[in-house]
């Protein structure tokens, strides 16, 4: 089983529009409102892959029966702790004819703090050894930013393997439990180290002191640009196909969800690492996060070019 942690779930709404007028009133504007938050587009793209997969986290009671009927109609097992109150709204405005997209994320109230401790109980009763765990997305008010650093933790003495995809304080702090797998963006490596990285050496030489402090896989995301993989002696850039993206949200998940799919089907690390890069294209191809196809992966697998670094 692979589970996706969802600590800070948020309702998206996604409109499309030709064009933004500030000032003005846009009519009959293409919408979309669903779930979303990391874990939920981790959990899409691997059960499109094919991947038996859960959502485990936190639900607010006003969006409870929202997020576990859209994961039931998905295929997607859940269980969900519930705290009071209702979920954030994220909007993103996609203007068509600029290819480009704006992203207004809202704050979220605050969660009882007690429910640190419940999540880890969950876990604790859902883990066996060999599965794979996705520790992803934001920390929310009123839990600590230790929280991944104790769900790693309990995932290695159940004998799961473990991702963390987080940043800011979570990061810096989960990455002290080592965990087996990372994956920062270059704007999260850049947070983690408190400096202006640049330069594809520059980012896998950061890369590389993650490694050092115990994590078993490094992976920066750098958008269109691809990602740089680090695991033992091998340091790799994987460069993107070239495509026409029409949304980069949800693209760094669905990548995250390829590592995993890769991982747990025993793929190389350079195959596992293709395979990631390919998911993260397929989704700039739709305007869903997590929405990718498996025909589309297979072609663009064989459009990332692999270089060492």
């Amino acid at each position: 089983m692979i589970y996706c942690t969802l600590l800070n779930p948020a309702v998206d709404a996604v409109y499309e529009i030709d064009e933004i007028q500030t000032g003005a009133t846009a009519t009959n504007v293409k919408s979309r409102v669903f779930p979303a938050g990391k874990g939920i587009n981790v959990a899409t793209t691997l059960k499109i892959l094919g991947e038996e997969v859960c959502v485990v986290g936190i639900i607010h009671e006003n969006n409870r029966r929202q997020f576990t009927e859209y994961l039931e109609r998905l295929g997607i097992q859940s269980h969900f702790l519930a705290a009071p109150g209702t979920s954030r709204i994220n909007v993103t405005l996609i203007e068509t004819k600029a290819g480009q997209s704006t992203h207004i994320n809202s704050a979220q109230a605050p969660v009882p703090s007690g429910l640190q401790e419940e999540l880890l109980e969950l876990l604790r009763s859902k883990l066996a050894p060999g599965d794979l765990c996705a520790c992803c997305g934001s920390v929310p008010p009123g839990m600590g930013n230790d929280s991944y650093q104790k769900l790693i933790k309990l995932c290695k003495e159940k004998g799961a393997i473990v991702l963390l995809d987080s940043g800011g304080k979570p990061l810096k702090m989960g990455v002290r439990a080592k965990p087996h797998m990372v994956k920062p963006n270059l704007e999260e490596l850049e947070g983690f180290f408190d400096e202006n990285i640049q330069g594809v050496h520059h980012i896998a030489l950061k890369g590389k002191r993650l490694f050092d402090m115990g994590v078993g896989f490094v992976f920066i995301s750098l958008g269109s640009d691809g990602m740089i993989a680090i695991h033992e002696n091998d340091c790799l850039l994987c460069l993107a196909p070239t495509i026409r993206a029409v949304n980069t949200v949800g693209c760094g998940d669905a990548l995250v969800g390829g590592l995993l799919a890769g991982y747990g089907r025993k793929f190389s690390f350079t195959e596992m690492s293709r395979m990631a890069v390919a998911c993260g294209a397929s989704n700039a191809l739709h305007y869903g996060a997590g929405d990718i196809t498996r025909d589309e992966i297979w072609r663009l697998m064989e459009e990332v070019t692999i270089k060492a670094v």
